[in-house]
This record gives structure tokens, sequence and C-alpha cells, in this order.
């Protein structure tokens, strides 16, 4: 049971950093490095709500949860562990308040994972390049 269940936690990560880095590479060049603070909790909620959503559906308790969405944002955005936690602590608060960019990743990356081919997975990874346009033209 323990190996499965590191096997699980292996899976979870693996999986988000595939459906994450797939959806940074549809959004506009620049992202990793912009600013706009309304930018970075989109796109960090999106991140978040994705790594939950998996860890959610492979029945993974809270703590390993924890570790994989801190290891994940950190490998994903090639952040310091101290900025991670930092903005990861405000995430259970966004997501009270049901922040749509949380839903939309936690949505967006199932739809990935149960995708039957590469168009369909593709055309997952855009809900994030839409969110950033609407925040652009907000």
């Amino acid at each position: 049971m323990h190996n499965n269940h590191k096997e699980k936690i292996e899976a979870v990560r693996k999986m988000a950093l595939q459906f994450l880095a797939e959806a940074i590479g549809q959004c506009p060049a620049g992202l990793e490095s912009n600013t706009n603070p309304d930018i970075v909790f989109a796109v960090l909620g999106f991140q978040y709500g994705a790594v939950q959503s998996a860890a959610y559906v492979a029945a993974l308790g809270e703590d390993a949860t924890k570790r994989i969405t801190e290891d994940v944002v950190k490998k994903i955005n090639g952040t310091s562990m101290e900025s991670v936690s930092k903005i990861l602590a405000l995430m259970p608060m966004l997501a009270a308040k049901e922040y749509p960019p949380i839903d939309i990743g936690g949505k967006a990356i199932i739809a990935f994972y149960n995708a039957t081919t590469e168009d369909e997975k593709l055309e997952t990874t855009v809900s994030l390049r839409e969110i950033l346009r609407q925040i652009d033209e907000a």
C-alpha cells in the first residue's frame, strides 16, 4: 500500500507538470516575468486548482497534496520555496471565495486527463490563455 501511495503521488506530480507546462506554453511570451498582480494570482490560482484537483481525484491526503502543490508550483515557475509558500498560503482563502482561476484550473486538468486525443488535450490547455485574455481586456 505504501508503494502504491508513492506511485499515486508521482503520477499526480507528473501529470500536473505536464498539463501546466502545456497550458503555460499556450500563453503569451513573457508570462514568467509579468508583475501584474491580477495575472500573477490568476496563473498561480490556475496552477493551484489543477494540482489540488488532480490530488483529490487520486485520493491523496492533505499533507501529500500540499507537498505536491509546492513542488509543482516551484518547478513550473522557477521560484524559491519561500515565495511559493507565501502565495500558496493565500490560495485556500481564494478557493473559499470561489476565485474563478482555481476552479477553471481544476476542471481543465481533469478534462486533460480524460482527453482521448492529442487535439482534445491541447484544447484543455487553452483555458489559462483565455483567463489572461479576459484580464487584459478588463
